[in-house]
């Protein structure tokens, strides 16, 4: 078992998920880190499979590969398809500012159960249920509005700043 991943894994780990899921089976990992609080803690377990860039929806939870190379596991909140591919935009849910876009070329798969241990049985979330899909895309749209919002004041802000007369 893997982790999704606060620490940088080796690229042939990442390349060895990227074999497990490509070949058609499921990859559970441990999630580590906590760029996804409130919604996923450390420790918590993820069955990640593959997923074609076409499937992914808003709100979805995407593991993937950062331009430097390192996993990470953040929610998609926007998905823009040109003619040949799509570019997708994730945040973590604790985080403030977005993640640089993401090419599906770098797309490991997407997670489809969390295993949480809140209870003595252990708590089973499947994310493909409808209920699930509606928290997941709302939870996204909400990531989203509060990034518009904080963009906008920073212009408004750089407005009101230029504006002013220099003493």
């Amino acid at each position: 078992m893997g982790t999704a991943c606060s620490r940088p894994l080796p690229a042939d780990a990442i390349d060895l998920f990227q074999d497990i899921i490509n070949s058609g089976l499921s990859l559970r990992v441990k999630a580590t880190g906590g760029s996804m609080i409130p919604f996923l803690k450390s420790g918590e377990i993820l069955t990640i499979r593959k997923a074609s860039p076409a499937s992914l929806k808003k709100g979805d939870l995407l593991f993937f590969r950062s331009s430097n190379g390192h996993c990470l596991l953040h929610r998609i909140i926007m998905i823009k398809q040109t003619q040949k591919s799509f570019l997708i935009q994730t945040k973590g849910d604790g985080l403030i500012e977005p993640d640089e876009p993401v090419p599906d070329t770098r797309i490991v798969g997407k997670v489809h159960r969390i295993e949480r241990n809140s209870s003595m049985h252990g708590d089973q979330i499947d994310l493909e249920s409808l209920s699930w899909v509606i928290v997941n895309y709302l939870v996204a749209m909400k990531g989203l509005v509060i990034l518009k919002a904080r963009l906008a004041v920073r212009r408004l802000l750089g407005r009101h700043e230029s504006a002013r007369p220099q003493a």
